[in-house]
């Protein structure tokens, strides 16, 4: 074999090469918004869902209250890389008066564009207990806690940060002031690795056959 067709054989192959390994790791948009529902609330519970936002209130009657806020996002990232968690959401509380307690269900849905279109959803399980005596501060403890751990839509799939439980932070005041900056239902996000491009594979193939052809030839040749 002459030092020209070894030449040309390694120079098409590390073109392949790097045609396929630049297809694996591409890196791609994912683009989703999310959205959560309220549903099945304990005694003296009302939601209002919204496009964007939802909000569940409980109420104690007399003027004690407690409403826990959610508002979902809309994120539009690049996979690989991708730094930390990814935000599906924010939840906030609020109180009057000597607070209140509830339970109930919210459903957080995951609506994705890009790559692919399609959704998926994850439910949390709410259960908060905030209250407020004399001078204050106020007081009490709230969790939501997701499941399934994940869920995959196409070739993106979203795996929720400490095992899917969000801690709810205590309210500000008992006049109905939001919590901030709230807390953050977080995720990463990864997408399954890409299939070789069918040109990639076509060019570094039809390479390779032209190669062997001009190879047996010149074996003929020299025979």
């Amino acid at each position: 074999m002459s030092n020209l067709f070894k030449m040309s054989f390694m120079a098409l192959l590390i073109t392949g090469v790097m045609a396929l390994t630049a297809s694996a790791t591409k890196a791609d948009t994912v683009t989703f918004t999310t959205t959560g529902v309220f549903s099945g609330l304990s005694a003296g519970g009302t939601a209002v869902n919204g496009a964007t936002v939802s909000t569940a209130t409980f109420d104690a009657t007399g003027g004690n209250t407690i409403a826990i806020r959610f508002t979902g996002s809309n994120q539009s990232i690049m996979v690989p890389p991708q730094n930390g968690g990814v935000s599906l959401g924010i939840f906030t509380t609020a109180l009057t008066g000597e607070g209140a307690s509830g339970s109930g269900i919210l459903t957080l849905t995951i609506n994705q564009t890009s790559p692919s279109g399609g959704s998926d959803s994850f439910t949390g399980n709410l259960s908060a207990a905030f209250v407020f005596s004399g001078a204050g501060p106020a007081g009490g403890s709230g969790t939501v806690v997701f499941t399934p751990a994940s869920v995959t839509i196409g070739a993106v799939t979203y795996t929720l940060s400490n095992s899917g439980t969000v801690t709810l932070s205590v309210p500000p005041d008992n006049v109905g002031t939001f919590s901030s900056p709230g807390n953050s239902v977080e995720a990463t996000v990864t997408v399954a690795s890409a299939v070789p491009e069918p040109t990639s594979m076509l060019l570094l193939g039809t390479g390779l056959i032209g190669l062997a052809g001009a190879a047996r030839r010149k074996f003929r040749g020299n025979n």
